[in-house]
């Protein structure tokens, strides 16, 4: 066997000793030549490599994969830098991941052993690491958008930045592509792609169903009622909340301006009822049609001083929650 360099050989040796339950010794191990045998006294286990006249790849000479002797339990070569690559996918999932948690997911496994503070300085590599690869996945971002444009024509791909002391930090991206255009609705059977996401107690978005209609009806509507009744009819005993931005977009075809607008989503964001009824004091001191407008609406539906259940600070979607249960 052959490795590119000194390196690679030396983390294959780990690898094939942490996975046999066993540990091992280096005889000899500079930039020409490695030898290691089983750290069991007696044990035949050996393998001799050399570095080959390129002077970086390493030929293996002399491998005799016999073993005389037991397991160990607690194998030194687990260390926090394998720890971190070996259980990444894991801290990646449960960035938070505790000693005892860590504990109970590995208490059958060869690694039921590893100490507190093996285990946190895992954690800390494995932070290192993702933080630098989403930090590298970002940077590409731009890249990845314009070969998009390069090679599938007629697709859209925008990103959105914004400027943070002289560096560009991302807020958004964009992406369809051409063939989903054409051949998914546009093409013979046509149609409408709906989707219904949702917003975890994280602010995190996750989709929660999608559907293919013939077209827009009841279920869509801008500045119309069907979404509202379909709501209604479809959820029984839930309350239903406007989405600030599209009630602005309407409030503002009357009542226009900054000002205005900032007195409708100082109402909006109340949080208790006597903050709502201060807030929409002050907007009708400052304009009594914009008060009007607003008063005409249920409360229910504009402030989270006024909404059952629940409160939340999500104010740019609509959704519903339950009168009596959180859901």
């Amino acid at each position: 066997m052959e490795f590119g360099n000194v390196q690679l050989l030396r983390l294959a040796l780990k690898e094939h000793f942490i996975h046999t339950d066993r540990e091992y010794m280096f005889t000899a191990n500079d930039a020409q030549k490695l030898r290691a045998k089983c750290k069991v006294a007696g044990c035949p286990w050996v393998v001799h490599a050399y570095v080959k006249e390129n002077g970086i790849t390493f030929r293996v000479n002399t491998f005799l994969d016999t073993h005389r002797c037991g397991i160990v339990l607690n194998n030194r070569h687990i260390d926090a830098q394998w720890l971190a690559k070996h259980f990444i996918d894991q801290f990646r999932l449960h960035p938070n991941m505790d000693y005892s948690a860590f504990k109970e997911m590995t208490h059958n496994t060869n690694y039921s052993m590893v100490s507190a503070s093996q285990f946190y300085r895992a954690c800390s590599t494995a932070k290192e690491e993702l933080e630098v690869s989403v930090v590298q996945q970002f940077a590409i971002l731009e890249d990845y958008c314009k070969q998009i444009l390069n090679t599938k024509p007629g697709s859209t791909a925008k990103i959105q930045t914004e400027l943070r002391d002289e560096k560009r930090i991302f807020k958004r991206v964009y992406i369809c592509l051409k063939t989903y255009k054409d051949s998914f609705l546009q093409g013979y059977c046509k149609g409408i792609l709906l989707g219904a996401i949702g917003i975890a107690e994280t602010n995190s978005i996750f989709p929660i169903a999608y559907a293919i209609v013939k077209k827009e009806t009841t279920m869509i509507s801008d500045k119309q009622n069907g979404l509202q009744n379909a709501v209604e009819a479809l959820f029984q005993g839930l309350d239903s909340r406007f989405c600030v931005r599209h009630m602005h977009g309407n409030f503002k075809k009357d009542f226009s301006g900054h000002l205005l607008k900032q007195f409708l989503w100082a109402v909006a964001r109340a949080t208790t009822p006597a903050k709502f009824d201060q807030k929409m004091k002050d907007l009708k001191d400052v304009n009594e049609g914009a008060y009007n407008w607003l008063a005409a609406k249920e409360p229910s539906e504009g402030s989270r001083a006024c909404f059952k259940g629940v409160k939340c600070d999500m104010l740019l979607i609509m959704f519903v929650k339950a009168s009596t249960t959180q859901s």
